[in-house]
């Protein structure tokens, strides 16, 4: 009985397929595959939640610094360009319009003054196909 146990805890030597499926994730959230950096904790909180759209500045009522950014970003419409929305489940929305064209149809090219380098709008756009999986922040 006792070997019994002691050959079913054991388990079985090799090694796992998939230990992302594991993870927890990061503490700092959603890791961007292209530029390796968390989305939300650093690329985000430099280009667009400083001044802009954090927890009390909130500019067109959009907060990306606090907890449950897709609430605020996914299906949800625009304040300037309404019914449109912030981030569609089936493409961008009117974010990455904002944050890739230098003369959106809603709004204007977002951040100001600075633009995003390619591979940071690639991540912004990766950081919120994620979020409308139901992903990570």
């Amino acid at each position: 009985m006792v070997l019994a146990t002691l050959g079913v805890l054991s388990g079985c030597a090799g090694s796992l397929q998939d230990p992302e499926r594991f993870d927890a994730g990061t503490p700092n959230g959603f890791v961007c595959p292209t530029l390796h950096v968390p989305v939300k904790a650093e690329l985000l909180a430099q280009k667009c939640a400083a001044g802009c759209h954090s927890a009390t500045v909130q500019m067109s009522g959009l907060d990306l610094q606090s907890p449950g950014a897709a609430s605020r970003l996914v299906d949800v419409s625009t304040v300037e360009c309404p019914p449109r929305k912030r981030v569609l489940t089936a493409d961008g929305g009117v974010l990455e319009e904002m944050i890739s064209q230098s003369s959106p149809s809603c709004g204007t090219a977002m951040p100001p003054g600075s633009r995003l380098t390619n591979s940071e709008i690639a991540c912004v756009v990766e950081w919120t196909r994620n979020l409308v999986a139901g992903g990570q922040e």
